[in-house]
Order: C-alpha cells, then structure tokens, then sequence
C-alpha cells in the first residue's frame, strides 16, 4: 500500500457514509482572480495536454518504490506528478501559485488520488488526469482528506502538518453521470 493509501485509509470508512457531504479542506489559497473565458479554455487546453501526453504509471512501477513525488520529466507518472506538472504549466502561463494547490484524497471507487484545486473568484476548479472535464470538487466523487497551503498541508480538521494526512473526509459527492472518469492504475 503506498503512502498516500496509508495516510488516507483511516478516512476509508467514513468514506463510505453515502450521507457525508461537507466542505472541501480548509486550506484556501490566497489569491483570487477573475476567470475568463480565456482562462477558462487555459486550463481545458492544459489539463487535456497532459492527460493525452503523459503515460499513466505507479510511482512502484517506474522508481521501484513507493510515492515519489515529482515532475514526469520521463513522460510517465501517476496522479501527483500529473497535478504538478498541470502547475508548473499555469504559473508559467502567469497564473498566481496562490490559486494553485494539490488535494488528496480518495476517489469514489476508494482508490487514494492526488489533484491540482484552482481557485478562482469563480469558485473552485479541479484539474484531474481521471478525466478532460474541468470540474468543481463537489462534482468529482471524491472525498478530499488534505490540502496544501503554501510549503505545507491542511487536513479536515485544520491541523498544519508537513505531509498529507487523512483525519477524516471533508468532502463528498458524486460524479456526474458525463463526467468521463477513468480508472486510475497509480
């Protein structure tokens, strides 16, 4: 079991409650902007580039060990290296690293999974190599367990730790029947 599984498997349980809906972790970044339409078309064009152009493998596959977290820069990674590589690319486009965090949590088939959050004055915008649709983090089925903030995470409970952690799950929701989701092999 990875890491992330491990973090993230005393929230499992609480997971499967069908009646959990709450807020996504509390760590919200600072800056918020207007999304445009330009914007907008930014991050589908982005977040489309890199699920079409990098391969999808475990971090035990490729490294021969668990959870390692880095750019794909072999073309190749699992969900965490997507959802770097997704923001290096808007910071380079000019985007406010402020507006960009990576959430973990667990997807709705219990599988432990890593995403960009871009907030916006819009709301919130979930970049996730599952699927090409740009979603809110209510629409996705995930259950969303820690979120960065700045060089540290936030769990569900407000707790500042230097790694992910899964307290219990802050949100819950289920994917819209169109939403195109993917099974994840990392």
């Amino acid at each position: 079991m990875n890491s992330i599984s491990r973090v993230l498997a005393a929230g499992l349980l609480l997971a499967a409650v069908p009646a959990l809906h709450s807020a996504p972790a509390s760590a919200k970044p600072a800056a918020r902007f207007v999304l445009t339409t330009e914007r907008m078309a930014e991050l589908r064009q982005i977040n489309s580039h890199v699920n079409d152009t990098i391969i999808e493998v475990s971090d035990m596959e490729q490294y021969g060990r668990e959870d390692v977290w880095t750019l794909p820069t072999s073309g190749k990674g699992d969900c965490e290296d997507f959802a770097l590589l997704k923001r290096k690319l808007l910071i380079q486009r000019g985007w406010p690293a402020s507006a960009l965090s990576i959430s973990v949590g667990m997807t709705a088939r219990g599988e432990a999974h890593a995403v960009l959050i871009v907030a916006t004055a819009s709301g919130e915008f979930v970049l996730d190599n599952l699927t090409s649709s740009i979603l809110s983090p209510s629409q996705t089925g995930h259950v969303f367990h820690s979120r960065q903030s700045g060089r540290r995470w936030v769990s569900s409970s407000g707790e500042r730790t230097n790694e992910p952690t899964a307290d219990f799950p802050v949100a819950r929701s289920y994917p819209a029947a169109s939403a195109g989701y993917r099974k994840t092999r990392g």
